[in-house]
């Protein structure tokens, strides 16, 4: 594993708990990047970089599609050194894994077939220049696809009491820590600007009843991040509390119904 020697943090954390929340995520999430991945062709002798694959289970999606080798991103140790551990044990030879935030990570140019990118730049700063970097780090005719957010979807119905504030508070606390959590519609105009042809946008929104596995998802994000939010103006300690009695009296009603936040693949391709 290529290190930097500095200690990273994922915003949410990488803490049992938060990699529980991972891989139920992942449960109901991977048959979309499967999906991309058909939709790109990506195939045997390709080679391929994944930029934050926390605990691995694309990464290792990605590793039986082309038969090896897949290089890797990822900033939390704690999941690179797990995904150490599920390369070990494939039999398909080892993957490059750069421990880093992406800005630092030393890519090599022009050389790969298939970058991919799963709620990685919802977190980002400056995704623009993270963009490019990934840019130059394909080979011409190379293919970057991103999955992220559009979460202008996200709505509750019944809506609560404090949904608006919520709401706002989480986009703050997102934005506090350099990121965007509607990230996804503006990443069209930055791989054109990074010298990209955008060939494919694509959307998923999940919705669900009580129960539900979508609503299961949601869920636990919300009750998660809720006391990372309680300290704003805008969304108090007493909307907080109110928030989540609110949201698990609704866990009761099997016709409340949530729309997800919108998923948007994005996929650009470097001229030949």
């Amino acid at each position: 594993m290529a290190r930097t020697g500095r200690r990273f943090e994922y915003v949410l954390g990488d803490h049992a708990r938060e990699a529980a929340r991972l891989r139920a995520q992942a449960r109901l999430w991977d048959p979309v990047s499967h999906a991309l991945f058909d939709r790109v062709g990506v195939r045997r002798g390709w080679r391929v970089l994944e930029v934050g694959p926390g605990q691995g289970s694309l990464h290792m999606e990605l590793r039986r599609r082309v038969g090896g080798t897949v290089d890797a991103v990822e900033r939390s140790e704690a999941f690179a050194s797990q995904l150490e551990q599920r390369v070990r044990r494939d039999g398909l030879g080892p993957s490059r894994i750069f421990f880093s935030d992406l800005i630092d990570a030393d890519l090599p140019a022009n050389t790969y077939d298939f970058i991919f990118a799963r709620w990685v730049f919802l977190f980002l700063p400056d995704p623009a220049a993270h963009v490019k970097l990934l840019a130059r780090a394909l080979k011409p005719g190379g293919i970057l696809a991103v999955q992220d957010y559009h979460r202008d979807t996200f709505m509750l119905v019944p809506k609560p009491q404090d949904w608006d504030a919520f709401i706002t508070a989480d986009r703050a606390f997102f934005a506090s820590q350099g990121g965007n959590v509607s990230i996804g519609v503006h990443l069209p105009a930055m791989m054109k600007a990074a010298g990209l042809r955008v060939t494919g946008i694509e959307q998923t929104t999940k919705d669900g009843h009580p129960g539900s596995p979508t609503w299961n998802w949601v869920t636990n994000y919300v009750l998660s991040v809720i006391d990372r939010l309680d300290h704003s103006p805008a969304f108090p300690r007493t909307a907080a509390a109110r928030l989540k009695r609110e949201w698990l009296a609704l866990g009761r009603n099997r016709s409340t119904l949530l729309i997800a936040p919108c998923v948007l693949d994005v996929i650009g391709q470097k001229p030949r």
